[in-house]
């Protein structure tokens, strides 16, 4: 199929649909590709373009439940960026028409509930057509996932190619603040009914198959890499990042021959907290955030008042507060037998929620146009994929050349168990 353009953004006027604009348009000439802006109101997508000094090659109009609309814009662009959420109430359709015309896509969404209904409904078409659909392909969920997968493959590099995982935990450190649309997306969430999230949210719940983490979230932990010790709490994003990760796993176990030479091991179990200074602090840090999830999923009233006095969607930090914010995650992984671990420290300049993630959005999409050929197999045959399992290698190695991104690997042979 001949496509018009490469890459069309969904959502173009709102805030990170403008920081997604703004870096294609720095790199649309330097890396050699076309793209589009598209959503409901050209006037607003025509005022937010100029203000972000970016011009699209075109700009479609279309709204998230226009399939009609929808298609036409997509039938012309191999990848669509979509950043029309919260996902359960905008991004069906477009989901839906991207697996049926065969074109790419890649979103921001952590509603597992809204991953878990899409992989049912079109992962059959999907294939049909080679469309690869990327979810989480933000701050959530691309640290823990590439960060697992990369710990993993360093294991092999020390340990041999069959070497396999066992425990993989990875840290978290920030600076940064919520985006009102990762909020109002939670919030969409907990109120779906029971049975829709609890089903999404279990640790195997977008995997293909099962595993043997006992479903427990983290409350005081810590790894360990060559004796030396980090202690962490529950991480406010791990419901999200652990189902992906296991998804992942669950790919790669289940894979064709060609692409097993990436999987992870059968006692592959992956668990993630914030990095904190010690276990008390860990423990009171835990108990905090789960007594305020627990507000949020159990009483609506909190919900309301999130709702009206939190951020709100279409705002977002000033760009010095997105220059100066960060993250930076280590991720440790343990041989299945015992014998090898491995640590990748992955370093992000830029607020974790805008800048950082306009970045590993736009590099998904570049990469799945630009690296197409140099895909795995796997990710060839289409499907709902997650970001490592999709381009892995292909996306450290375009996130290290934006000069924002830095990806640390280290691996050794553990020798003094009293140490570990």
């Amino acid at each position: 199929m001949s496509h018009k353009y490469d890459i069309l953004v969904m959502g173009a006027s709102g805030f990170t649909g403008q920081l997604v604009c703004k870096y294609l348009a720095s790199q649309a000439s330097v890396q050699n590709f076309t793209w589009a802006a598209g959503g409901r109101n050209r006037e607003k997508i025509e005022q937010k373009m100029k203000e972000v000094h970016a011009e699209p090659s075109e700009i479609f109009i279309a709204d998230s439940k226009d399939e009609d609309a929808l298609r036409r814009a997509v039938k012309q662009v191999k990848v669509v960026i979509s950043l029309i959420g919260p996902y359960l109430l905008h991004g069906e359709a477009l989901v839906k028409v991207c697996a049926e015309e065969g074109t790419s896509y890649c979103d921001l969404t952590g509603e597992t509930p809204f991953i878990h209904k899409m992989i049912q409904k079109y992962q059959r078409t999907a294939l049909d057509t080679k469309a690869v659909i990327m979810h989480t392909s933000g701050v959530d969920s691309i640290p823990s996932d590439i960060g697992a997968f990369l710990a993993v493959q360093q294991l092999k590099q020390v340990g041999g190619e069959q070497t396999l995982a066992g425990n993989v935990r990875s840290s978290f450190k920030a600076k940064g603040g919520m985006s009102g649309g990762t909020l109002l997306s939670l919030l969409e969430v907990v109120e779906q009914p029971k049975e829709t999230r609890d089903v999404a949210t279990k640790t195997y719940g977008l995997s293909p198959i099962t595993g043997k983490h006992s479903g427990r979230p983290v409350v005081v932990s810590s790894h360990t890499y060559a004796g030396k010790r980090t202690w962490g709490g529950f991480f406010l994003m791990a419901p999200v990042n652990i189902p992906i990760v296991h998804r992942s796993w669950g790919i790669l176990e289940n894979a064709d021959p060609s692409s097993r030479v990436l999987r992870y091991g059968p006692n592959f179990v992956y668990d993630e907290m914030m990095a904190l200074p010690g276990p008390i602090s860990s423990f009171v840090a835990s108990s905090v955030m789960l007594m305020a999830f627990g507000a949020i999923a159990l009483f609506s009233p909190f919900r309301w008042l999130l709702r009206r006095f939190g951020p709100q969607s279409g705002d977002g930090p000033s760009e010095q507060e997105r220059e100066n914010g960060w993250y930076e995650t280590t991720t440790v992984a343990k041989s299945d037998d015992g014998k090898y671990e491995s640590r990748v420290i992955q370093k992000a300049q830029g607020d974790p929620g805008y800048a950082a993630t306009s970045i590993l959005i736009s590099t998904c999409a570049i990469c799945l146009v630009k690296d197409h050929d140099r895909l795995a197999p796997i990710a060839k045959h289409g499907g709902f994929l997650t970001p490592s399992v999709s381009l892995g290698n292909l996306l450290v190695e375009r996130l290290e050349k934006t000069g924002r991104f830095s990806f640390t690997k280290e691996g050794r042979r553990i020798t003094d168990k009293k140490a570990e």
